[in-house]
């Protein structure tokens, strides 16, 4: 069945908000809810964290249902929660197919190639992008892709690591986008834990980037810490076929969603609309979106970019929100400290995703700094491209 087919099919027959209530009620539990919302922002990775977690879900099963209820609440759950829509205003649908599975990504625009690439989490996707998306293509070639286990990509069941996501996007760069290897670079606009990945690849091959624009990065002081002799135990927990998937259920409900983004990412709740929490959630509820969260949860997805970060040349670009919590302001500093070369932008009235709070602050920041680095031929390229956007 093609791609399209399966979007037109679905997965089963339109949701009721009562069936998905009641297949929620049956697998939260009010104990449950604030530890597992630490393990996943902290990435706890400790065999603490782990019997912590465990023994949170036990109690959960044991005080509201048995094995088999929670087996078919998560079927349920899943099995009602309608195909994703991609909210990214115009462009391209394609696929770009690997042996792991079909990265969905949108192209759109004529210009300077640029590549965004989303932050990970239950429910993340492009959609973070959506309120820059039609504006950056009016000048470059923007490519915004969906990572694989993620938004509207296939979630195969594999070993996500850093490594994975890395060679992830190294792969898209050079067979979709076609930089590197002598081809020319791209720019590239990457969130909190992949913009750590795409420190991480600039310094593996030099030739593929050109301008970094690093939105609330990890790697330095925020999930770095390397696997440990706990990360497996935290990982069997989440991966457990029942108990893992009631508790990434409970973390990933509407509420638990909602909680999170008004707590966590957003300065302005009230921008934590309706709208904005279905789209989170129908993300996190495709076939497969449960299989990534154990990685991260356990801290097979951190990764220390503090030496690479260093070798960084070409004025990489750090833009926070003043307002972030998960990654706040504070941790700026050791990427000042550690490369003299990075310019920072602070984004008033934004938390963790300025480029989704503050459209047009993050805008005013990003533009000069990737149209400094353009050549006479680029230039002349922007220069078509806004015309014909302007004439369109």
């Amino acid at each position: 069945m093609t791609k399209k087919a399966e979007e037109k099919v679905g997965h089963g027959a339109a949701p009721r908000a009562e069936e998905q209530e009641a297949a929620e009620a049956l697998i939260k539990a009010e104990v449950a809810k604030e530890t597992a919302a630490v393990a996943v922002t902290k990435s706890g990775s400790g065999a603490k964290a782990g019997k912590v977690i465990e023994g949170t879900l036990k109690a959960a099963l044991v005080a509201g249902l048995g094995i088999g209820a929670a087996a078919l609440a998560n079927a349920v759950i899943f099995y009602r929660t309608p195909p994703l829509t991609s909210k990214l205003p115009g462009g391209e649908v394609r696929y770009f197919p690997t042996p792991e599975g079909d990265v969905f990504y949108k192209k759109a625009g004529d210009g300077p190639p640029l590549l965004l690439v989303h932050g990970i989490g239950a429910g993340c996707s492009s959609y973070e992008f959506r309120n820059v998306f039609q504006s950056l293509s009016e000048r470059y070639t923007v490519y915004a892709l969906d990572l694989l286990g993620f938004g509207k990509s296939d979630k195969p069941h594999v070993a996500y690591t850093a490594d994975f996501f890395i060679d992830l996007i190294d792969d898209f760069c050079r067979q979709v986008i076609r930089v590197g290897d002598g081809r020319g670079e791209c720019d590239v606009i990457a969130t909190s834990l992949s913009a750590a990945y795409v420190i991480a690849l600039s310094q593996r091959d030099p030739t593929i980037f050109r301008r970094l624009v690093l939105v609330c990065p990890t790697g330095i002081e925020e999930l770095n810490s390397p696997v440990n002799v706990g990360s497996a135990a935290v990982k069997g927990v989440f991966a457990a076929p029942v108990l893992g998937t009631s508790l990434y259920n409970v973390i990933s409900s509407k509420q638990g969603i909602k909680n999170y983004l008004r707590t966590r990412v957003y300065a302005d709740p009230t921008k934590v609309t309706d709208e904005v929490v279905e789209q989170y959630y129908v993300s996190a509820h495709q076939p497969g979106g449960d299989n990534a969260l154990p990685s991260f949860v356990s801290g097979y997805l951190n990764i220390d970019i503090a030496d690479e970060w260093k070798g960084v040349i070409d004025l990489p670009l750090l833009v926070w929100g003043s307002a972030a919590v998960e990654t706040p302001l504070a941790e700026a500093e050791p990427f000042l400290l550690g490369n003299p070369n990075a310019k920072l932008e602070v984004i008033d009235g934004a938390g963790l995703l300025p480029n989704d709070e503050q459209p047009d602050a993050f805008l005013a920041a990003v533009r000069p700094f990737l149209a400094a680095a353009q050549t006479p031929e680029e230039a002349e390229q922007v220069a078509a491209a806004e015309e014909l956007a302007a004439t369109a």
